[in-house]
């Protein structure tokens, strides 16, 4: 079954599967990683119970868009470990989807489970990404799907608050 994922204040939720993605906890990141980088912990729930935790990294950039200025959070799941992390937990939830299916739905939970965060200043976007080079070492297949790229990344998930009126 898929995961459709809803926002909730510091989480999201799959009403239909029970499964909770919680809003991250949030670290700088440590060397040898880019110390530019942030260090993203989310902890994954089914029906109450805690069943998994995925870390990854991931940066952020102020850019000018067609609607002003934005502030765009990048999550990283191009490394080997996330995606093999994000299969293992497909595996405890004994989902049937394929696994770029699978891998879609727990990157919008991923984004939508940061979206408490909003500005008055500056519209708010968090985009999680891989790589077609990441999907293929982890036998991945994209088939038959036309995922956006951007920049060579292929963009699983992304979610905005626009700016905030006060």
């Amino acid at each position: 079954m898929p995961l459709e994922f809803e926002r909730q204040p510091g989480s999201a939720v799959d009403r239909h599967t029970g499964v909770t993605i919680t809003a991250p906890r949030i670290l700088p990141a440590s060397p040898p990683e880019d110390p530019s980088h942030t260090e993203y912990q989310y902890l994954f729930y089914l029906n109450g119970q805690r069943v998994d935790g995925l870390g990854l990294f991931g940066c952020d950039e102020m850019v000018e868009t067609q609607n002003g200025r934005e502030r765009v959070f990048t999550l990283d799941l191009g490394r080997d470990w996330v995606l093999k992390s994000v299969l293992g937990f497909k595996q405890t939830l004994n989902n049937q989807d394929s696994d770029f299916a699978f891998l879609c739905s727990v990157a919008q939970g991923l984004v939508l489970a940061n979206m408490d965060h909003s500005s008055a200043r500056y519209g708010v976007r968090y985009v999680a990404i891989t790589t077609p080079e990441a999907l293929a070492r982890n036998d991945i297949s994209t088939v038959g799907l036309a995922p956006p790229h951007h920049g060579g990344a292929i963009i699983l998930a992304e979610a905005v608050n626009p700016v905030r009126a006060d």
